[in-house]
């Protein structure tokens, strides 16, 4: 029997979502985080754990995102064929993203591929369609962040490489990522089809429940082996350590050519945010349950460690050639924000021999594009983006005098020479934080390029803001001290 649903109505659910996948995680991976601080030995790995539960229940608390990086849209829609929809279906998915955008005070982080220039709200997002038999309509909404997503990698494997091939070059993409993607987080792994259907299955092996393996024994018994694996690693919370470096791996196949093996495998952040609606029997179903928020946040996190070293900002020269990789500091002042196009637009001027609109001498630079701040609130979420990208740039922000830069990840070699070479610093904070992080920003303001919205160059004061020495101007690098060990 047909029944019909109204674009606007689509719309409005769409909105509902966006917003309550970024402000609430789901139960399976907030159990999941707690779980592995309990069996935590290490204890920066279990605190940065307890840190990441603390961020999630205050973000469903107060209704301020989980990340700042609040994603693209991923849309899965399971259409059943009887159901008539009134106006266009992809449109209505639209309208939806972007008012839940407007309303949650949500990042746009959507531009165009080529321009770079931001939609302003999120929109479009990415939508897979597919049709079921009957008169019911599932939307699930996955936002996904990018610092996971460029973390990701499709292989065209060959027949013979059998599964010992496939856990090894699963094993390795996740190596090689690091702390990027801000482990631990999921694995979703695609195997067979075509190239383009493997990374689709890799994405949705991303909204499977953690616990819940695979139904086939053969790919279950293979998705605890990668499991293992990639935790033996060592890389842990943040790739500073611990037993913890996945909740989950979780793998989708489909039939593939004789000749062909394709396998993808798309790595999910810690802040694997996704939620659901069904409409069936002329009803709106809630699928995704609501974790009890009665539990008790705890701000104790933000002191990280009892000797952090309390780091006045800006930075003093001598003070930060005192650091060394692994310790903790505590950061007091005005810092600057920037990302990508902050930096490529600092560096226009200054290789034009033109003055950048702020003084750049003896700053920290931290690389946040903070989520706009709802009323009553200084900032919105306010956590690291991965630094890698910035890496173009940062030898011409050291010849202008910056002394230091806080983000999350690696950064290469020559970054790392160069931070040595002129004495600076190189800092991680907590990736996926950002609710949490937000608490020690006490006052926030544009200084130059507000046209670039999230992007653009804040001044942000901070409070006992943590942070972590990942590469001094000795030359040494935490991430390699603790893969060493």
């Amino acid at each position: 029997m047909a029944a019909t649903l109204s674009g606007s109505d689509i719309a409005q659910k769409v909105s509902h979502l966006v917003k309550k996948a970024n402000f609430i995680l789901p139960e399976d991976v907030l159990n999941a985080l707690k779980n592995a601080k309990n069996k935590e030995t290490s204890k920066t790995a279990a605190t940065i754990l307890e840190i990441l539960v603390n961020n999630a229940l205050l973000a469903q608390k107060e209704k301020i995102p989980i990340c700042q990086d609040t994603g693209i849209d991923v849309v899965f829609i399971q259409l059943g064929q009887d159901l008539i929809v009134e106006g266009h279906l992809k449109d209505a998915i639209n309208q939806g993203v972007a008012r839940g955008t407007r309303e949650g005070f949500l990042r746009a982080s959507v531009c165009d591929p080529i321009t770079r220039v931001n939609s302003g709200d999120n929109t479009p997002a990415v939508i897979h369609v597919e049709i079921k038999p009957g008169a019911e309509l599932k939307i699930t909404v996955l936002p996904k962040g990018c610092g996971s997503e460029n973390m990701s990698q499709l292989k065209m494997l060959p027949p013979s490489a059998g599964l010992d091939g496939i856990r090894d070059f699963v094993v390795e993409c996740v190596r090689l990522a690091g702390p990027n993607p801000c482990p631990p987080g999921i694995i979703g792994i695609g195997i067979g089809g075509t190239m383009e259907m493997a990374a689709l299955l890799a994405k949705k092996a991303l909204l499977r429940p953690i616990g819940q393996p695979n139904s086939r024994n053969k790919i279950a018994s293979l998705e605890n082996q990668i499991f293992e694996t990639i935790n033996d690693l060592g890389i842990g919370p943040h790739g500073l350590g611990g037993k913890t470096t996945t909740l989950s791996v979780a793998i989708e196949s489909y039939p593939c050519h004789i000749a062909s093996l394709p396998v993808a495998v798309n790595i999910q952040c810690h802040a694997a945010r996704q939620t659901s609606l069904l409409f069936k029997d002329g009803k709106w179903l809630q699928e995704s349950p609501i974790p009890s928020d009665d539990a008790t946040i705890s701000m104790k996190g933000l002191t990280i460690a009892d000797d952090a070293i309390n780091l006045n900002l800006p930075l003093d020269a001598k003070q930060v050639r005192s650091l060394r990789a692994g310790q903790w500091v505590r950061l007091n002042g005005w810092l600057l924000t920037g990302r990508d196009q902050t930096h490529k637009r600092l560096c226009e001027l200054i290789n034009s021999g033109q003055k950048p609109p702020v003084n750049l001498k003896n700053q920290l630079i931290y690389y946040v594009g903070p989520s706009p701040a709802p009323p009553g609130y200084v900032v919105g979420a306010a956590g690291p983006t991965t630094s890698y990208r910035m890496d173009p740039y940062t030898p011409t922000m050291l010849r202008e005098g910056v002394l230091g830069f806080m983000g999350k990840g690696k950064r290469s070699p020559e970054v790392r020479q160069a931070i040595k070479e002129h004495g600076a610093v190189y800092l991680s904070t907590i990736g996926g934080a950002g609710a949490y992080l937000s608490k020690a920003i006490k006052s926030a303001k544009v200084l130059a390029f507000e046209d670039l919205g999230p992007e653009a160059l804040y001044a942000f004061e901070v409070k006992d803001f943590p942070a972590i020495v990942i590469n001094d101007s000795l030359g040494q690098d935490y991430y390699e001290a603790v893969s060493e060990r």
